[in-house]
């Protein structure tokens, strides 16, 4: 498969290349033919394996990182890449990002999941609601007659995924992601966690990757 690398391999993490499907590969150098030392923008033949990439080629030639002392290229915005769809995001919450913590997750990501969390929910009850009228032979109208039993076990499923992806959002602010304990906080700390979810996701890269929303996309901060 082609690709593009996105990030090297470096103290930061593993390497990140971007396939000709559309997703992101991890990789590190040692899977890089003859060792060659790859950066932005890299094009490169490689073997996708699940997430990871292996049997990585250097195609053509291999462009040498330079500081681009315009200052036009350092006030240039930076290009969104196209959201994967939020029913998407909301599987793979539940599957294959169950428990991961680390990386970052783009706003669509976690907004993806929060809303067909609360529709899940929403069908849940409705089952629940059935359940309830075939077993207590009429709708359930008390707390005496009523079994949540689909919301419950959702509910139960849906904890770690809720925090690990809200982590990950964190993340993609560069904020800890220990911040999640300000739900601890009665009243204000859930709603000051709410209004965090607005953010947009920084475009640099940090310590916890690539921005997921705009790749390797990285802005001049001449405050820095």
């Amino acid at each position: 498969m082609r690709g593009e690398v996105l990030k090297p391999d470096d103290a930061t993490g593993p390497g990140l290349i971007l396939g000709e499907d559309g997703k992101r590969y991890h990789f590190t150098s040692v899977r890089v033919h003859k060792g060659a030392a790859l950066a932005p923008g890299s094009p490169v033949d490689f073997i996708a394996l699940g997430e990871e990439a292996r049997d990585i080629y250097p195609l053509g030639r291999t462009p040498s990182p330079a500081i681009n002392t315009s200052i036009d290229a350092a006030y240039a915005p930076a290009v969104a890449t196209k959201s994967e769809g939020m029913l998407k995001y909301f599987f793979r919450a539940l599957s294959r990002n169950y428990f991961q913590f680390y990386g970052r997750a783009r706003r669509a990501e976690y907004w993806g999941y929060t809303l067909f969390y609360v529709v899940t929910l929403i069908v849940c009850f409705v089952a629940d609601a059935v359940v309830s009228a075939v077993v207590f032979g009429a709708y359930a109208d008390s707390e005496d007659g009523f079994l949540p039993i689909f919301m419950g076990l959702f509910y139960i499923y849906s904890l770690i995924p809720g925090i690990s992806i809200t982590v990950r959002r964190l993340h993609d602010q560069d904020m800890s992601g220990w911040l999640y304990l300000l739900n601890l906080i009665p009243y204000i700390g859930p709603i000051i966690l709410f209004i965090l979810m607005f953010f947009d996701s920084r475009p640099s890269p940090n310590k916890h990757g690539v921005s997921p929303k705009y790749g390797g996309a990285q802005t001049v901060d001449v405050f820095a």
